[in-house]
């Protein structure tokens, strides 16, 4: 079913002449879509700060900057590729799209970099659990705000800080997961004191440092994740061993486990084996329930975030990497229920992003849908639509509609969609 929406709303841009800095008004903070580099215009206005690729700590443009043809043309020679661009009419994003989230997964980058450094350099006081437990609260809180509408933006850091990329990208996505099975983990934790267990601060501290054993491995395992041949190597598997001896004793077990077993598949497969210090006698491999919760959850998030890498330098659109999750490759390593709701809370096409249908439609993603992720609600954008404030919405859902042909830049194949509505999953559990 198609609706037509009309937005009244119009905007004035003034210049600051002493900063070459525009300020917008009547124009709200959330009114923004992301759009890929190559289609970066002269006079659009950055809804967002747009962070160095290669210094993600550094802000190479401020949030109302108004783009040139110089300074487009510098933003694709730093490989800049898409930025938050202010859009009038996109009320309905307002709260959707959390401004804290972004600035939180920064500090935790940070959070990790500083500890692998200081444990690389065998420097005292490596463990911060204060300033691990503060970065842990505040993603929490911004993820409370937003726990329905949990934003996959692109990855934040760049391919030369890959380890600190990796893990900080692991962190956030297990506690987006994590909010969403609260219940279920309370469940899991069944010796633990309810309130207690719902905490999810372990899990993102376990997170955080779930590959810190791969330095001291050789430079060629920092960067290599279990979704190819080369995990099959014993030096790259000594890794889950070599952080848990790292950290056994300075953090508490639940977020030691983590290090230990975020390769543990769930039918009692993966890495690393127990030992058979008992003859003849046969040793039950860890699998299913006995493995932890917190390490299913990050087991997912750490897969989930290097098929994202892969398809990321394959030229893929996300929706291709959500797909394998569910193919043969994976059978049996993930618990299902973690997997389901990962495939929820990650939403292939996010909210804000351009696509293009099949129908031939420019449209934006403007709501998420549960059960079928990959047909969310979309609002085109024709000319008409830019110069009348004129808007149609079109849910991808409804039989005999379009779909979604490409994101971004990439094409989108849609034998990668998947529906999940046989599956159903209510928020908290």
């Amino acid at each position: 079913m198609r609706q037509r929406a009309s937005f009244g709303a119009r905007f004035t841009d003034i210049q600051d002449h002493r900063g070459g800095i525009p300020t917008c008004l009547g124009l709200a903070s959330g009114q923004m879509i992301y759009i890929n580099a190559n289609g970066f215009k002269p006079g659009m206005i950055l809804g967002a700060p747009l962070r160095h690729p290669g210094v993600p700590t550094h802000t190479l443009l401020r949030a109302g900057y108004r783009l040139e043809t110089r300074s487009i043309a510098r933003l694709h020679r730093l490989e800049v590729e898409a930025a938050w661009i202010r859009k009038p009419g996109f009320e309905c994003l307002d709260g959707k799209i959390g401004d804290a989230i972004p600035q939180n997964r920064v500090e935790l980058y940070n959070c990790v970099k500083q500890s692998f450094e200081g444990i690389s350099n065998k420097t005292a006081g490596s463990f911060d659990l204060e300033e691990y437990r503060n970065v842990i609260n505040n993603m929490l809180l911004a993820l409370i705000a937003n726990k329905d509408n949990a934003v996959w933006a692109d990855r934040l850091m760049s391919a030369s800080c890959e380890l600190f990329s990796h893990c900080a990208n692991v962190a956030y996505l297990s506690l987006v997961i994590g909010m969403r099975l609260q219940t279920y983990i309370a469940q899991e934790r069944k010796f633990v004191k309810r309130s207690d267990a719902r905490d999810l601060t372990n899990l993102g501290i376990g997170a955080m440092l779930h590959d810190l054993g791969k330095l001291g491995l050789d430079s060629q395992w920092r960067d290599t994740h279990a979704i190819g041949p080369e995990s099959d190597s014993d030096e790259y598997r000594s890794h889950a061993e070599r952080g848990y001896r790292a950290v056994q004793g300075q953090i508490e077990s639940t977020a030691a486990q983590v290090l230990l077993h975020h390769h543990q598949r769930f039918d009692g497969q993966g890495f690393p084996q127990p030992e058979n210090n008992s003859g003849s006698r046969t040793v039950k491999l860890p699998g299913g329930h006995n493995i932890h919760i917190f390490s299913r959850i990050v087991a997912v998030a750490n897969t989930v975030d290097a098929l994202t890498a892969a398809a990321k330098r394959d030229g893929l659109p996300l929706v291709s990497a959500l797909s394998s999750l569910r193919s043969y490759q994976f059978e049996g390593t993930f618990d299902p229920k973690v997997l389901g709701v990962a495939l929820r809370v990650i939403p292939p096409f996010p909210l804000g992003s351009v696509v293009k249908l099949s129908s031939g439609q420019e449209a934006v993603v403007v709501d998420l849908n549960d059960a079928a992720p990959c047909f969310p609600k979309v609002w085109t954008l024709t000319d008409s639509a830019r110069q009348e404030d004129e808007i149609e919405e079109i849910d991808l859902s409804q039989s005999g509609g379009p779909c979604i042909v490409q994101a971004g830049d990439s094409p989108v194949d849609p034998d990668c969609f998947y529906d999940l509505a046989c599956q159903p999953v209510t928020a908290g559990n």
